[in-house]
């Protein structure tokens, strides 16, 4: 086994299947290989929907490599005794610097470069720490659904990355989904903080957090972190299945639904029904608006039953006409 991404298309559906020598770790390796698998489909104009899974079966994210983590520790150290109680501002601007960095990534040469250049260094640091959040953010800024196929654990950065998803189908095992990192003595350091906050509350995230604890997929779907917990040899169908009934809702809609309800969660209900307000008009002014309503008003002309025309409508691929 090697670190590796793959990408295979059907049906609209891209599937980035990923898979790591090193009991199935995250590293900057494997999630630059992602990443780049990641934004091609999103760039590709025939997905519509994107799965992420493990190559291997029983296997998702296992957490981040720790050892990769404290590799950049001693020179950190060195820096918080001399810093004292400015290390707090020394983090904020190495973070800075980082992100300005890289957005030269695309350019292989000048990457190549910054990297050399950083290497031993809490630069270096900031530069992989600013890559794995950049990332995360990729996928939750997707303009496409995004369904986590969580066929084995997914501790730490595992999990925030199947937070980062829209959906998550998880399988029943010997496996684990949690935000573990205070076992280890750090915190959940990619958004899980606050994605669990979102998703079950304060309340719930501290004692998730603070604990470590682990849920299998029946206890992760019991209180709302996983969609669906299926057997084993269900997961691969039910994302299928998932994907499928995605692929026929408008592209343009589900893209102002995820982006409406990431920034109207922080936003006063009349600043984000503002957000709606666009999203609402511009949705209706789409041809897959235009030929859903042509398509109810000549279905109702020969039936009385609305009902009857929504459950055909399940089925209706809204994004047929674009083709």
């Amino acid at each position: 086994m090697k670190i590796d991404a793959v990408t295979s298309i059907k049906n609209h559906v891209a599937t980035i299947s990923f898979s790591s020598p090193t009991r199935h770790y995250m590293t900057l390796a494997l999630l630059q290989a992602i990443e780049t698998e990641f934004i091609a489909a999103e760039n590709n104009t025939d997905v519509r929907v994107i799965v992420l899974k493990n190559q291997e079966p029983g296997f998702f994210i296992t957490h981040y490599c720790l050892d990769e983590i404290n590799k950049h520790i001693s020179t950190g150290i060195k820096i918080k005794a001399l810093a004292g109680r400015l290390f707090p501002l020394s983090i904020r601007v190495m973070m800075t610097l980082a992100k300005m960095l890289i957005r030269f990534d695309s350019n292989a040469s000048m990457k190549a470069s910054i990297d050399a250049l950083s290497k031993g260094s809490l630069v270096e640091t900031s530069l992989t720490y600013a890559r794995v959040n950049r990332f995360l953010l990729t996928v939750r800024n997707s303009q496409k659904p995004v369904i986590a196929a969580i066929g084995g654990n997914a501790q730490g950065f595992g999990m925030e990355l199947s937070l980062a998803c829209d959906y998550r189908i998880m399988a029943r095992g010997d496996f684990y989904l949690g935000q573990i990192e205070s076992l280890v003595g750090l915190i959940p350091g990619s958004g899980g903080l606050h994605s669990l906050t979102r998703l079950l509350g304060e309340a719930k995230t501290l004692e998730l957090a603070m604990l470590g604890t682990r849920l299998n997929a029946d206890q992760a779907q019991s209180i709302g972190l996983v969609n669906k917990a299926v057997d084993p040899e269900q997961l691969e169908p039910k994302c299928q299945e998932l994907a499928e009934q995605l692929v026929k809702r408008s592209a343009p809609t589900l893209a102002y639904i995820k982006a409406n309800t990431h920034q109207g969660h922080n936003l006063s209900f009349e600043r984000a029904l503002q957000y709606d307000e666009v999203a609402f008009i511009d949705t209706a002014c789409t041809n897959q608006a235009v030929n859903a309503y042509r398509w109810q008003q000549a279905h109702l002309k020969t039936t009385n039953s609305v009902n009857q025309s929504f459950d055909e409508h399940e089925q209706l691929d809204l994004n047929s006409s674009q083709e």
